[in-house]
């Protein structure tokens, strides 16, 4: 990682490249054990099931990947949950995909080809709704309020299972379908085998 959320010495970095001085809203993530552009065109995945909302360039950002999480958002008790992935090199989704946990959606970069940085990733999560390409600056109380740590947040909910949680869900059986308002755990981490967890019984 090379900057952390509100890493403090994030603004002198910035002044020092002659740059606006800003809080870090995000991350910055490099490849363990590569430095300059040696991480180029190594894949970026969706750290969790959602929509892609945003799929798109920007004038610094590069391109930029937003996808909202709703049904993680309601498992944690959140009224919005988004995650931002900036500077990527190339895109794999478009907008109104729908993707799971581990997809590649596009692959890390270095940001609008006319000022480019070193590769890297700029991720972010963010708590409340905000243009893809917001930049909060020196507003610290901004950054408070409408994002969360993204090293925290995935030490805390981060689960190397390919496993799926839905508030409801319809189970299609031999005897034909079943539809549940009750939450539905689906498990894919064996290839070929779909276990489905009910919290309430067909019978």
């Amino acid at each position: 990682m090379d900057a952390g959320f509100l890493d403090p010495r994030y603004p002198e970095w910035r002044r020092k490249a002659g740059l606006p001085p800003a809080e870090h809203p995000g991350v910055d993530y490099n490849l363990v054990g590569t430095t300059g552009d040696a991480d180029y065109g190594y894949p970026v995945v969706s750290v969790a099931m959602g929509r892609v909302a945003h799929a798109r360039a920007h004038r610094v950002w590069g391109n930029v990947v937003l996808i909202e999480h709703p049904t993680l958002a309601q498992l944690l008790g959140l009224p919005y949950l988004a995650t931002q992935y900036a500077h990527l090199a190339f895109v794999a989704v478009e907008e109104g995909d729908v993707v799971l946990a581990g997809e590649a959606i596009g692959s890390v970069g270095r940001g609008d080809p006319r000022a480019p940085f070193l590769a890297h990733l700029h991720f972010e999560v963010r708590r409340k709704p905000l243009p893809p390409d917001y930049w909060p600056g020196m507003n610290r109380k901004a950054i408070e309020e409408g994002y969360l740590d993204p090293v925290a947040f995935l030490a805390t909910h981060a689960e190397p299972e390919h496993r799926y949680w839905f508030p409801a869900g319809t189970l299609y059986l031999p005897a034909g379908q079943w539809t549940t308002k009750k939450p539905v755990v689906v498990n894919l981490d064996a290839l070929g085998l779909a276990r489905v967890r009910l919290n309430e019984s067909p019978l």
